[in-house]
């Protein structure tokens, strides 16, 4: 009767301990919930300002191309505008020198 009576308080005692154990690891299980929680809406926040940049950054290489596009056709209006330029300078300056060879001829 005494083992038997040894035997129910042992196993009493392990009961306790277990249970023990077993709410200790509940708690960290709710603490491992909550830092999953914090860490998923942590990841969201980062994986929406991520999208933010990516849609900024091809909104500004978007801008870049319209830009490096509004350069080549100035610079191009501007090679033919220095060509056209230079050309009526060669005929005004013709034209110039033709009119005072008429007016030397005149007198």
């Amino acid at each position: 009767m005494v083992d038997g009576a040894r035997e129910r308080r042992e196993a009493i005692r392990l009961l306790a301990d277990v249970r023990r154990r077993l709410a200790a690891a509940e708690d960290g299980l709710a603490e491992a919930r909550a830092t999953v929680k914090r860490a998923e809406t942590a990841y969201d926040a980062a994986s929406d300002a991520f999208t933010d940049a990516e849609q900024a950054l091809d909104a500004a290489r978007e801008q870049r191309a319209r830009a490096r596009e509004a350069r080549y056709a100035a610079r191009q209006a501007h090679e033919r505008a220095v060509t056209t330029a230079a050309r009526l300078q060669r005929r005004a300056a013709a034209l110039a020198e033709r009119l005072d060879k008429m007016g030397d001829q005149e007198h």
